[in-house]
Formats: structure tokens, C-alpha cells, sequence
């Protein structure tokens, strides 16, 4: 078929190029389908993060509840300790807030320079599940343990023995966690590159430096605020 002497077997349709534009203007619009993505998936992370967290506290805790019921009895009812009769003794003690801290800022802080020292390492984020495993599991063999030997009074000892710093505890200890997890998973790209790995160092040791600030004031409200929530609920035994 020809118009004015042109065949059409010889003209090539070819699609054009796609743009958005906005009506009335030649100027194009951009949809920012990349970031949004990258948003939603950086929330997702987290998300798995936290639910992985309490997924291991809990398997940690529930293996601390199966190891006293199953294997644990005999030595439960052979100890003294989480018995009317030590709580009893606890109730006539005389507190001394100094000590006291100091052992347990001591046995704090070792443990978290150990976690955050094995952060600068690939082993970092092995070693921040293997404590979730284990405060997890000790929280299930004492409240167990405290269950057989005083019931539902037992627990409620177990909670006001907790307060009021757990309140803190908690949430610190899964911002080191996390910390700790994020700096040993950059350990490949930090040797990379030097530049962006020396800032991530300096940012780490202010989560050190604010983590000893978090255990320091956990210590203080352990050592001398938790005897005025524990000393009420003795006198009722």
C-alpha cells in the first residue's frame, strides 16, 4: 500500500519511550518507588530483629522451665534456697547498699565488657543469642524453682524481687544487644572501607561509654531502691 508514493512496508513503528509527566507541563514526575521500598524493608528488619530477640528469651526460658520439671525436682526440694525459711533469714538481714553495689556493678560490667568486646569480632552476634539463651534460661529454673517450693506466692516474690530495675535492664540490654549484632554483622564491609568502618568504631564506643551509664544506674536502683519493693511482700510470708 502506498500514500503519495511512500510504501508502508518500508516505515518501522517503534515504541516510545514512557514518561510521566503532569498535565500541562512537560516536566516529568519521579515516583520514589525505590526508597519507599527500602524503608518498608529496613522496618521489616527491625521487626524480625525484635521478634527474634524474644523468640530466643522465650526458647531460652521454656528450657529453663523443662530442664527443672524433668530433671530438676529432687535438687529443688533438697535446697534451701526460695524457701519461707530463707526468705525469712533474707528478711532479718542487714543491708549494706555499698557492698551490695559494688558486687553488682562489678558482675555487670563484666559481663557486658565481654559482649561488647566480642562485637568488634564476627563471633559478636553468636555471643548476644547465647546470653538471650541464657538470662532466659535462668529466669525459667528461678521463677520454676520458686513456683514448687512457695506457689503463686513464690512468683509474686520472683517479680518484686525485679523491680524496679528491670524496667531498666530490659530495654538496655536489647539496645546492647542490638548494637553488638550490628557492629560484628558490618566487620566484612568495616575492613572495606576504612572510612565508613572508623566512624562506626567511634559510634560503638559511645554505646560503650552510655552502656556503662545504663548498668551504673541499674546497679544504684538494684542495690539501694529494690529492698523497699521486696521488704513488704517478706513480712506477709
Amino acid at each position: 500500500m502506498k500514500i503519495k508514493g511512500v510504501d508502508l512496508k518500508d516505515i518501522t513503528i517503534r515504541p516510545l519511550p514512557l514518561k510521566l509527566s503532569r498535565l500541562g507541563t512537560g516536566k516529568s514526575v519521579h515516583v520514589p518507588i525505590r526508597r519507599s521500598m527500602e524503608s518498608k524493608s529496613a522496618k521489616g528488619i527491625q521487626l524480625k530483629n525484635r521478634d527474634f530477640f524474644l523468640t530466643l528469651f522465650l526458647a531460652g526460658f521454656a528450657m529453663g522451665v523443662l530442664y527443672i520439671t524433668v530433671f530438676g525436682k529432687e535438687a529443688v526440694h533438697q535446697t534451701s534456697l526460695l524457701s519461707p525459711y530463707f526468705f525469712s533469714k533474707y528478711e532479718r538481714l542487714e543491708f549494706a547498699p555499698e557492698e551490695l553495689f559494688l558486687y553488682t556493678f562489678k558482675s555487670r560490667l563484666s559481663t557486658f565488657l565481654v559482649l561488647w568486646l566480642t562485637g568488634l569480632t564476627v563471633l559478636g552476634t553468636l555471643a548476644a543469642y547465647s546470653y538471650l539463651l541464657w538470662i532466659g534460661a535462668a529466669l525459667g529454673i528461678t521463677m520454676t524453682t520458686a513456683a514448687m517450693k512457695m506457689g503463686l506466692p513464690g512468683i509474686i516474690l520472683c517479680i518484686a524481687g525485679s523491680l524496679p530495675h528491670f524496667v531498666l535492664y530490659v530495654p538496655a540490654v536489647y539496645w546492647i544487644l542490638k548494637k553488638i549484632c550490628e557492629m560484628s554483622g558490618n566487620q566484612e564491609r568495616k575492613f572495606r572501607q576504612w572510612n565508613s568502618g572508623k566512624k562506626q568504631f567511634f559510634s560503638y564506643i559511645i554505646v560503650g561509654i552510655f552502656g556503662i551509664l545504663l548498668l551504673f544506674a541499674g546497679a544504684f536502683l538494684e542495690s539501694y531502691v529494690n529492698p523497699f519493693f521486696l521488704k513488704p511482700f517478706l513480712k506477709k510470708l
